[in-house]
């Protein structure tokens, strides 16, 4: 049970193994270490307990009977013992932990209050990263990620503890949504102008151009679902259009004023197809993907654990100018299963996605069709699949943790939350 130590006026502080394990997630989860590991991983014996205590064990048994077809078939087929069993762990292990966070979302009533924590926490150590922009490397790298873009130009992006850029930016989508929501609909919407500035601007500073570029997508997309209903709402309307206007005349302005700024260049080797980030995080990865499923089952795929084995032949043949430092992770969900379960695995992916969706009526919530949305756009475009940050937020998506955003008449606002 969680039970209250303290409490003031702008930061409820409350201590429960849940919210310690929910800040470890958000910042601190790869913090020193190595090979993809994170510290939910570690915990996962503490969580099958907890999992166990609350009587799911039953869910972890499910998922791990739709893994089991699969895994016999890739043993059949051929595997290297050690990484397959070593892949498998860490599979099953971000499973857990999303089961996890599903009970969570479920039972308890206090994810405004671990949403409100991050939130002052994160700003705080926005602020204090801001300086260390302007250190030298060694300093910056606490902070900031560096890496190359097209062009072989240092391209210097926010991301905290994490250990890269778009991950940070993956972390802080659900808060931005909720704290849109909560202030969009608000005829008190300045007062939240403060909290708005502090969701949004780590994303900014993120310069993750698939996050921002799935989010702008996905609320596009959300005021085309219920552009009847929309328009009666004064305030989202005059944000979203105010943010567009702002973003193109700040485009406009940059190409004119700062043409061989980075920004610019590397907006434009995107829609001249010229920027090797995108096209390695979309089209290619796909491709890669499809060849290396074909190695082993077009049908099945290679196997948890084995794409970084046969990837690099690939790599070597068809795209030697990933080089060797990128020829053992596909960058995109979609593609990295179709290449690990074949297409086979991408059929039981998106029909658990599409059940889902229609199972909990996810279309009928602002905050959670807003979700499901972005994360249906970015699984093309990026992360991972033991990436426990997108599954988080599928599982927001398919839960109903804020009921208060769900679609009401024009001209009642929603509630203050």
């Amino acid at each position: 049970m969680e039970k209250e130590v303290t409490h003031t006026r702008f930061l409820p502080l409350k201590l429960s193994l849940q919210k310690i394990v929910a800040h470890v997630y958000f910042f601190f989860n790869s913090l020193g270490l190595k090979g993809g590991l994170l510290y939910t991983n570690i915990l996962t014996p503490f969580l099958i307990y907890w999992i166990f205590r609350k009587r799911q064990l039953k869910l972890l048994f499910y998922a791990i009977l739709v893994l089991i077809p699969f895994s016999l078939i890739h043993y059949q087929q051929g595997v290297d013992l050690k990484t397959f069993a070593l892949s498998h762990a860490l599979f099953i292990s971000t499973i857990i932990f999303v089961i996890c966070v599903y009970i969570y979302c479920s039972q308890y009533a206090s994810l405004k209050t671990v949403l409100k924590q991050i939130l002052v926490l994160n700003f705080i150590l926005v602020l204090i990263a801001i300086p260390f922009y302007f250190a030298p490397l060694p300093y910056q790298k606490l902070f900031w990620y560096t890496n190359l873009f097209t062009g072989q130009k240092l391209y210097t992006r926010l991301a905290l503890f994490t250990f890269e850029a778009s991950y940070y930016a993956l972390l802080m989508i659900p808060i931005c949504t909720y704290y849109f929501f909560k202030h969009a609909f608000n005829e008190q919407f300045v007062k939240g102008k403060y909290e708005l500035l502090m969701a949004f601007l780590p994303i900014l500073l993120s310069m993750s151009f698939g996050v921002i570029g799935a989010l702008i997508i996905s609320a596009c997309l959300l005021c085309w679902w219920f552009r009847k209903s929309i328009v009666h709402y004064k305030i989202p309307v005059l944000i979203i259009t105010s943010l567009v206007l702002i973003t193109f005349v700040a485009l406009i302005l940059l190409v004119l004023l700062s043409p061989d700024n980075m920004l610019v260049q590397r907006i434009g080797n995107i829609f001249s197809g010229e920027d090797t980030s995108t096209n390695g995080r979309t089209f290619e990865s796909f491709a890669i993907g499809w060849k290396v499923a074909q190695l082993k089952s077009i049908w099945f795929g290679c196997g948890l654990g084995q794409v970084k084995l046969l990837m690099p032949e690939v790599v070597m043949q068809f795209f030697s100018h990933w080089g060797k430092d990128n020829a053992y992770r596909i960058p995109n969900t979609v593609a990295e299963t179709l290449a690990i379960f074949g297409i086979f695995g991408l059929i039981v992916r998106f029909g658990f996605i599409f059940y889902f969706f229609i199972k909990t009526k996810v279309y009928t919530n602002y905050f959670r069709l807003t979700l499901f949305l972005f994360v249906f756009i970015y699984q093309f475009t990026g992360s991972y699949v033991t990436n426990s940050v997108e599954y988080v937020i599928w599982v927001l998506a398919f839960t109903n943790v804020f009921p208060e955003f769900n679609r009401r008449q024009p001209n009642h606002n929603l509630p203050n939350v």
